[in-house]
């Protein structure tokens, strides 16, 4: 189990320190210890910051403790910091707001429940206002018979107008639509929507067949030589880990090394997976990480998650998205202050 505090800022606001001073009142307060500070870069734009918060807290572990300074940080509106909430407590994780002093332990306690139960009637009370809000002032006009709303099959001005030639280009050159979104600093379903609205449709350039065939053979040779690669390190971890097994156990106490991306104690058995995200390159690319592969049958060697996780933040055997090499010495990317992790755990 551990104690993280999240400082949740905006990319326009510069205030972790009073967000870091909020938290730690409330710590010396109520006794509670600190394991590790996260701070958090999250985009100003709605849709963008919920799916950020989503996907941040959604590889927390059951046990831990999520603190953060504000229930304003954690969305727009009730409805969203609600539903946030509501999955920290179907999950067994604790969560407190230092400000408000909320403190939710899981579904099994008594003002847990009331207090989600309040917050769900916010939720509701919020929708009920806005409903009205919006249809207050269109209730006149709906009386007279006026048609409300925009004309059928018209298409509404966009950001991206102006940009047409640009994406069809990227697309053209393979760029995924997630990375393309970000590099016209735009949300993927707006760019979607655009690509459906103008009906823009393109198609990766084709290649000589001669060079096709000798990039798959590159391929093919490089994958059978990284498999070799893991397999040998695997085969080596395994072997030292049961030699080490009678002698040495799991202690919570002082086995300690927090992932500096996740906040997750690596040494711990029970932590399975590091948080997901993507990985920048130079020139305003972004692709997914790459995760522990699904089919190896033992953990990966170096950082200890399970087939199908996310590597912790280092760890040599994580894979670049883009080349396939290891991402640490691949190259792609300008590599800042990387950390090497421990040579054995």
């Amino acid at each position: 189990m551990a104690n993280i505090a999240y400082l949740l800022v905006s990319v326009d606001e510069h205030d972790t320190d009073k967000q870091k001073g909020a938290i730690q009142d409330y710590a010396g307060r109520n006794n509670l210890r600190i394991d590790n500070y996260i701070t958090i870069e999250v985009p100003s734009a709605r849709n963008e910051r919920s799916l950020k918060l989503k996907e941040l807290f959604s590889n927390v572990n059951r046990w831990d403790v999520v603190i953060v300074s504000d229930l304003a940080r954690m969305g727009h509106g009730i409805t969203e910091i609600v539903t946030l909430i509501r999955g920290f407590s179907e999950k067994g994780i604790r969560f407190i707001a230092a400000r408000q002093g909320v403190e939710l332990n899981g579904p099994g306690n008594g003002s847990s429940k009331a207090a989600t139960a309040v917050f769900d009637m916010l939720a509701e009370l919020e929708k009920d206002l806005s409903s009205a809000r919006v249809k207050g002032p269109l209730a006149p006009g709906k009386r007279e018979g006026v048609a409300l709303g925009r004309p059928r099959g018209s298409i509404s001005s966009s950001k991206l107008d102006g940009k047409k030639e640009l994406i069809v280009e990227y697309l053209s050159k393979g760029v995924s639509k997630a990375s393309l979104a970000r590099i016209l600093d735009t949300s993927p379903s707006n760019l979607l929507s655009y690509l459906r609205t103008r009906k823009i449709t393109a198609t990766k350039k084709a290649k000589p067949a001669a060079t096709e065939a000798a990039a798959a053979h590159r391929d093919d040779l490089r994958k059978e030589t990284v498999n070799k690669e893991d397999k040998k390190e695997a085969r080596s971890f395994n072997t030292a880990m049961e030699q080490d097994k009678q002698a040495h156990h799991f202690d919570a106490a002082h086995d300690v090394l927090l992932c500096r991306h996740c906040g997750k104690n690596i040494l711990d058995p029970r932590t399975t997976t590091c948080a997901g995200g993507y990985v920048d390159y130079q020139g305003g690319e972004s692709f997914h990480r790459v995760p522990y592969p699904e089919d190896e049958k033992d953990r990966c060697p170096r950082c200890g998650v399970s087939p199908g996780g996310f590597h912790h933040d280092g760890c040599y055997i994580e894979r670049c998205p883009r080349c396939g090499e290891r991402l640490v010495s691949c190259g792609c990317r300008k590599l800042e202050a990387v950390r090497d992790l421990p040579v054995s755990w």
